[in-house]
Order: C-alpha cells, then sequence, then structure tokens
C-alpha cells in the first residue's frame, strides 16, 4: 500500500538526519520540499511545485556526475506515481467547459514520412468521414442500423462503402441487398423449397457468410434496402434473427462465447458468422409516411431491434462535391454540380409551397452519370474511330432527360432558379474544346474561380442551415 505525504515526509527527514553523503542528503532535501509542497497545496500543488523542482535537479546534476538519466527517470516515475488530481483541482472555467455538450472535430494525421496513395487513400478517406465512424461503432458493437431521409440522400451508398472498408485489409465480406417491398417473400429472406430445388433466403446467405453459389466470405452486410416497403408480416420474420446479433453465451467447458443460431428455410440451425444490418428507409420505422405511398407502419417490436441505432440523414454536398470532382475539387466538373445543386433546391422548395420531390429528385447517381457522359463525349472527339464520333450524346442532353420526370410548369420552375441557360452555354464551351487527356484516359480541365465561389457558397450555405442527426457529442 502507498505510504501517506506525512509518512513520506518523515522518511526523507530521517534520511537527511542519518546520512554522511551529501549528494543523498542534497536530493532528500529537495525531496522534502516537494512533499511539504504537496501537503500544503494538494494535487495541484504537487504537479507545480514537483516540475519546478525536478528542473532545478537538472540544471544542477545532470551532465556534472551527480545523477544520471535513469535517476531523472526513477524521480519522475515516482513523482507521477504519487500525483492523484481530483475534480476538487480543476480550474473552474475547465469544469464549466466539462459540463456542457461539446461538439469535437477530430482532424486524424498520419505519422511524418507516412503516406498513402490510390486504393488505400480512398479506403482511408471513407474511414474518416464522420457519418461511417457512427456506422463503424454501431457495426463492432453489434448494432442494428437503420438510417431514414429523403431520396437520393446516399443512404444505401454508404453501405457499398462500409463493404469497401471491411473488404480492406485482406478480409473479403460480402453485401446482401433485399430490395424490400410489398412482394418480398418468406422466401426471399429466410429460404425454402422451389420446384427447382431448395432456394437460399438473402437472410441465411449473410447470417452464415456463404452465398447461394457456397463461396465463404469474412463477413457479410444485409442490407434491407427501403424496409418500411416490407410487409409487415413478412418484416416479423426478421424479428428472431435480429434479435439474436448482439447475443453471446459463454460455453461451461472452455469459458469461450457461443454464436447464436436461427433456423432456415429447411428447419435446420443455422450458426452465426460475421453480420451487420443495415436497413434504409424514407421515414421512421413507426410512421406511414404519407409522401411515400408504399411505406407501412411497422409493428414497434422491429422498432426496437434497431433502438438507439436509428438516424436521419441528409444530402452531403460536401461529400457529392468530391465525388464527382476530387479531393482537391479541381477537376473541371464543377459546372455540373453547381448546376446540379441548384436543381435539386429547386425540387426541394416546389412552387407555392408544394415539393416537387415526389416525382424525382438529384442524387449522385445523376451527377456521375453526367460526368462519364461529358467524359465519353470528349473521347469521341479526339479519336476519330469512335463508334459515337458522328453524335455523342451530350451532358445537356442528359439534363434534359432527367428532367423530362416533371411537368412542364415544373419544368420552368426548376429551369430557372438552377439558371438553365447558364448551364447550357457552359457545357456547349467545354464540349467543343480541346482536351490533353490523363493517365485513366479522362480529359485535363480545371474549374474557374467563379465556379469554386460559387461551389464553396453552395456548401457552405447548405452545412449552416442543415445539421445531421448523426454528431460525435461529448
Amino acid at each position: 500500500m502507498a505510504k501517506s505525504i506525512d509518512e513520506q515526509i518523515q522518511d526523507v527527514q530521517d534520511v537527511i538526519q542519518k546520512t554522511t553523503n551529501a549528494t543523498t542528503k542534497k536530493y532528500a532535501e529537495e525531496r522534502l520540499k516537494v512533499l511539504e509542497a504537496s501537503k500544503s497545496a494538494g494535487a495541484e500543488g504537487v504537479i507545480y511545485d514537483t516540475l519546478q523542482q525536478l528542473q532545478t535537479l537538472l540544471n544542477q546534476g545532470v551532465g556534472q556526475g551527480t545523477v544520471d538519466q535513469q535517476q531523472v527517470k526513477d524521480i519522475v516515475d515516482k513523482e507521477l506515481a504519487d500525483v492523484k488530481v481530483g475534480i476538487s483541482n480543476l480550474d473552474p472555467s475547465l469544469l464549466a467547459m466539462l459540463g456542457q455538450t461539446q461538439k469535437v472535430n477530430v482532424n486524424l494525421t498520419l505519422p511524418p514520412g507516412i503516406t498513402v496513395t490510390g486504393q488505400a487513400q480512398q479506403i482511408l478517406d471513407i474511414i474518416m468521414e464522420p457519418d461511417n465512424q457512427i456506422v463503424l461503432s454501431d457495426l463492432l458493437a453489434l448494432n442494428n442500423v437503420y438510417m431514414y431521409g429523403a431520396a437520393g440522400t446516399g443512404k444505401s451508398f454508404r453501405a457499398g462503402q462500409i463493404k469497401k472498408i471491411m473488404s480492406s485489409k485482406g478480409n473479403n465480406w460480402d453485401l446482401i441487398e433485399v430490395n424490400c417491398n410489398q412482394f418480398t417473400s418468406p422466401l426471399d429472406l429466410i429460404g425454402g423449397q422451389t420446384i427447382e430445388g431448395y432456394q437460399k433466403g438473402k437472410l441465411e446467405m449473410a447470417w452464415t457468410n456463404v452465398d447461394a453459389d457456397g463461396k465463404k466470405y469474412d463477413g457479410a452486410i444485409l442490407l434491407l434496402d427501403e424496409l418500411p416497403k416490407l410487409d409487415p408480416n413478412t418484416a416479423g420474420l426478421l424479428n428472431a434473427a435480429l434479435a439474436k446479433l448482439s447475443e453471446r453465451e459463454l460455453d461451461d467447458t472452455t469459458g469461450k462465447q457461443i454464436k447464436p443460431t436461427i433456423m432456415n428455410g429447411r428447419g435446420q440451425k443455422i450458426k452465426l458468422g460475421n453480420m451487420f444490418v443495415y436497413a434504409t428507409g424514407n421515414a421512421p420505422l413507426n410512421e406511414a409516411d404519407p409522401d411515400y405511398e408504399a411505406n407501412f407502419k411497422q409493428d414497434l417490436s422491429l422498432q426496437d431491434r434497431f433502438v438507439g441505432s436509428m438516424y436521419k440523414v441528409f444530402a452531403n454536398y460536401r461529400r457529392d462535391r468530391e465525388l464527382l470532382n476530387g479531393n482537391a475539387n479541381d477537376d473541371g466538373y464543377l459546372f455540373i454540380f453547381n448546376h446540379m445543386m441548384l436543381c435539386r433546391e429547386a425540387i426541394l422548395n416546389g412552387e407555392d409551397g408544394v415539393s416537387f420531390a415526389n416525382k424525382g429528385f438529384v442524387s449522385l447517381r445523376i451527377l456521375l452519370s453526367m460526368k462519364r457522359t461529358f467524359i465519353e463525349y470528349a473521347r469521341s472527339k479526339r479519336d476519330t474511330r469512335s463508334i459515337i464520333q458522328y453524335c455523342p450524346k451530350s451532358v445537356i442532353l442528359s439534363l434534359n432527360s432527367f428532367l423530362e420526370i416533371f411537368t412542364p410548369r415544373q419544368r420552368d420552375v426548376i429551369k430557372t432558379a438552377m439558371r438553365y441557360d447558364d448551364f447550357v452555354s457552359t457545357a456547349k464551351d467545354r464540349q467543343d474544346r480541346k482536351y490533353k487527356f490523363n493517365e485513366r484516359n479522362e480529359p485535363i480541365m480545371s474549374d474557374t474561380d467563379a465556379e469554386k465561389t460559387l461551389s464553396d457558397s453552395l456548401v457552405n450555405d447548405y452545412e449552416a442551415r442543415t445539421e445531421s442527426i448523426i454528431q460525435c457529442k461529448f
């Protein structure tokens, strides 16, 4: 048991009285000062005074043959072991800060000299996304996740990102998707007998980490896409599996964890491998959202399987811009991003308080589709042997095709808000230029200062007025 300060003071005083060694006596006297300061000032005083006394010793002793580095290390170790800091020793301003909810921004920095490129850099970027950190935390904690929000906000896209992360470092995870709707059957989920033989269900594949062809994986993500559209009776088949995912019993003999089992379509017990359930929807599970007519109000028991890990998500302008225009934000596609973000907002705002979102939405897919279309157009102009050199599809046609899903009146409103004529003029100018091509066979372009300024304004304004439920709060 560690001695009290009074006992330590008495021991040091005995050394001072009895020793005949000048160096020992000197260090004992310095040690006595430290202990007396500690007794009078508490933990706050001992930290300060200890550092002061140690600095004095270092200045006087090291390099003069009276104390070596190991002795100094021993002194430091002993002092730190003795010091105890309680909440009463903290500054009032620090106590006030600790009592508040703090929003923390974390910047992860690689050690000096360490760099990552290519696929490794992509994986690192994905891991470092704050929202992905939350989902990965749930994965490690064996929680089922339900993400809900408007169409085009990247809910399903994130499942693919998590698969990339889990399949890095030599692992091999599968992404098994169930497109939920009123026609999804028990056969689709748990499997069963058909006229062609036994059919594995998606749940069985994910649970066992073995696909329909018998290929084994290290783990599986079960993506329940548009879960609220699942008939509640069919959804009930998932309840037992979702509840058991986090259950772990201990073997009485070995003390090792025993993973749970469920029944497959043959009535056989199947043992859990590594499975993560990631579900998406447009609305909370306990609501039948009128904007999405195919949604069912799900049983509260199903909602309980996701409790504590249900997150409302919003569009991510910054992520969409990076995926379209590169991490350096200078690939030359901001003219697409800027006008399509204005288009996105025009659709959501609608007219006379009525949104157009029930007709269509701007997703990351349309942004990347327009980019690919532009790239192929540029390639066709360079390659005289291209099969589409005579009349290649333009990025303007991509936009017009998208806008056709809206009514004529809605198109007029959207075109005005998104500055359609400016987009057409810019797109024609970009398409008429001659480009050099990079190693990926893509045209080398750059964005104008005006385009960069507008994109920053769009991103920053959106982030200022939109706050995601997914946050790190301490």
